[in-house]
């Protein structure tokens, strides 16, 4: 049963725990400004029942060919796919509809895979390409003392790709500008998701020009690294266009004291002075 927390309050607490996150939990978390009704155990649930239904699909190994085999299961048999038709609809972002209707992008698919593989016992782990989420499962050895991984993509029906393939999804996506470095395939953790995930769903907002569910999921961006000076700025600009004028004051005082030399201070103080303004002639 929920508390009277607020859904922002409940994210913290997720986000903020001193040891491992659980990462299902703090997506779903999350979209509880969009879905405050949200019931979240029972998400959680259909994520177990996932893997008991790939329990009885899978050969018992951990090998790649296992490993694909549970990708076959989600993005062919199952019905995971990339939703290519509406791509930036902000519901791809969102876990809960995600399983729902069986559509997403390449993070929130990559994810799907993620919890059902780890509750199987798979070492698998996201990678956060430029422009492209997918995953990397570590598979049982061919031989003594090598660690063998292979590289999938979720949004592409489970598609296995090899490194040359990742440079040059790279390539592709940045229009050659972004030299491929092999470090762009080392796993990301909880919040580097959370975060990515966060700033997908900003992007969609800002360009439908919906300044409400924008300051919500900066918000969100602000709990996972508060000293955000770029997100800071947002959060005070956002809290203006809403006219909350002495909201975005506080924000931009704040601001001052942690960045006092800002490269932007003294148009800082500017835009205080006005906004005070403003607040004295409405009182």
């Amino acid at each position: 049963m929920k508390t009277a927390m607020s859904d922002l309050e409940r994210f913290a607490n997720e986000v903020l725990l001193p040891d491992h996150i659980n990462l299902t939990r703090a997506v779903l978390v999350m979209g509880e400004f969009e879905y405050p009704r949200l019931d979240i155990d029972a998400y959680i649930g259909q994520f177990d029942r996932l893997a008991e239904q790939a329990r009885h699909y899978l050969r018992e190994d951990r090998s790649e060919h296992a490993a694909q085999d549970l990708a076959d299961l989600l993005f062919n048999r199952l019905g995971f796919v990339g939703n290519y038709q509406h791509y930036h609809d902000p519901k791809n972002s969102f876990l809960n509809e995600v399983i729902d209707r069986r559509l997403g992008i390449p993070i929130t698919l990559s994810l799907v895979y993620l919890e059902v593989a780890n509750r199987l016992g798979f070492e698998a782990e996201g990678v956060g390409l430029p422009g492209h989420f997918i995953v990397r499962v570590t598979c049982m050895p061919t031989h003594v003392g090598e660690i063998d991984y292979i590289y999938l993509d979720p949004f592409n029906r489970g598609a296995r790709m090899s490194i040359d393939d990742c440079r040059q999804r790279v390539q592709t996506l940045t229009k050659g500008k972004l030299h491929f470095q092999i470090g762009f395939l080392n796993p990301v953790g909880a919040r580097h998701i959370l975060t990515r995930m966060l700033n997908n769903l900003k992007s969609v907002y800002v360009h439908q020009n919906d300044l409400e569910r924008t300051l919500a999921v900066i918000e969100r961006l602000l709990v996972i690294n508060p000293l955000d000076p770029a997100e800071m700025r947002n959060q005070a600009i956002l809290h203006t266009n809403l006219g909350q004028r002495r909201r975005a004051v506080a924000i931009y005082e704040r601001y001052l004291d942690i960045y006092p030399n800002a490269p932007d201070a003294n148009k800082v103080k500017e835009t205080i002075v006005s906004l005070a303004n403003e607040v004295a002639r409405w009182n």
